[in-house]
């Protein structure tokens, strides 16, 4: 799975030649009184509108943000609350766990995406995240926060350097797939699953 990853973003970068180069401006991750604070900002040469539209596509989410096995939108019994649920694999070294998220969704259009975990059905005690979205000359300007706390261990040193890893890597990996999208006029809807086997 991951050498088709990786090759999905050889392929993209041969193909689309330089007009689509997603800008790592930041990446961080502490861990504070028990809960890891990470935050990352890029530049994504896709518009606030577009870029907002496809990561509130949770029914395709997956497609966009690679390591996820599932992601999709879940009824909720509260009238007007939106509910994401996800399932990925999170191996750190030698330790491996499914882990599960549903979360409340709270979004203001083309600019900001918020996200709560239900702790009891969630493999987090804590989890918040954070999409800002802001015009950056023909593209967005894209920030990332989130704050958790996982109902499993985690090594803190190595897990925070996992994490950081794994989030550079993520932010690259989606700003490309989403410049990639807007420049063929594409939507997640429309595209095969590029991690699926």
């Amino acid at each position: 799975m991951k050498i088709n990853r990786v090759l999905l973003i050889a392929v993209l970068a041969m193909l689309t030649g330089p007009a689509m180069a997603v800008e790592i401006i930041s990446a961080s991750v502490e861990r504070r009184n028990g809960h890891y604070h990470v935050s990352g900002v890029s530049i994504v040469q896709a518009s606030p509108e577009f870029v907002f539209r496809t990561i509130m596509d949770y029914d395709n989410f997956h497609k966009l943000a690679g390591g996820l096995a599932e992601t999709r939108f879940v009824d909720s019994e509260v009238e007007g609350e939106l509910l994401g649920y996800t399932r990925f694999e999170s191996c750190l070294l030698f330790f491996c766990k499914t882990v599960e998220k549903l979360e409340r969704i709270e979004a203001t259009p083309y600019t900001e995406i918020r996200t709560e975990a239900l702790p009891e059905q969630s493999d987090f005690e804590f989890n918040q995240t954070r999409w800002i979205l802001a015009p950056e000359g023909d593209g967005t300007r894209l920030t990332y926060e989130a704050e958790f706390e996982p109902d499993f261990w985690m090594p803190p040193v190595i897990g925070s350097w996992v994490i950081r890893r794994k989030l550079v890597a993520s932010a690259d990996l989606i700003g490309l797939r989403i410049e990639y999208l807007a420049k063929h006029g594409l939507t997640l809807a429309q595209i095969k699953d590029p991690d699926a086997d």
